[in-house]
């Protein structure tokens, strides 16, 4: 009587056991929706010819704040070896903006010492950097001219050193802050 009581509860013990190590599938759950915004190609066919665009310096941001991706990249002039930036607008005429190959922005046509080439984000504030012009020391940042992006700011500069620009967009044109 006793062998049945223990094969008794041993058959209990390993039936319950078994139970618990038996899953049952989790009811599917529902794939949660990827929201995805479209983004509209820009047509590199826009391009000036004489403008050749560097590979591994390219950006994608709403440069203008319509919130449309837009194109920019680093480019060099081919006529004159001279480098650059070209903005591409997002838009039905697909507007180009050249600064430097040539043309000035800040006193200069050539922005050949561009090694960092980046976006500033959409609401970020910024401002000149004030250089004293005889000594070249750095006074501070003019806050009087401080400026809220609109839409996404291009930020360069050089490795090394601390100078560089932005490029941004005003509602009407870009305009160029130098910066230390």
């Amino acid at each position: 009587m006793r062998l049945r009581i223990i094969i008794l509860v041993l058959i209990i013990y390993f039936s319950s056991c078994k139970e618990k190590t038996e899953q049952k599938p989790e009811p599917k759950k529902e794939k949660p929706e990827l929201q995805i915004k479209l983004i509209e190609k820009i047509d590199l066919t826009k391009v000036p010819d004489s403008l050749e665009l560097i590979t591994g310096k390219n950006l994608n941001g709403d440069f203008n704040g319509d919130n449309k991706t837009d194109f920019a990249s680093i480019v060099k002039n081919i006529n004159n070896q001279k480098t650059g930036v070209l903005i591409i607008h997002n838009s039905k005429n697909q507007e180009s903006f050249v600064f430097g190959a040539g043309k000035e922005v800040n006193q200069s046509t050539d922005l050949n010492w561009i090694q960092v080439f980046d976006i500033i984000p959409k609401g970020e504030v910024v401002s000149p950097t004030i250089v004293d012009e005889e000594t070249g020391d750095i006074i501070g940042q003019d806050e009087n001219k401080n400026f809220t992006l609109i839409g996404n700011g291009i930020y360069m500069n050089v490795e090394e050193s601390h100078g560089g620009g932005i490029i941004f967009w005003d509602g009407k044109k870009y305009q160029w802050y130098h910066i230390e």
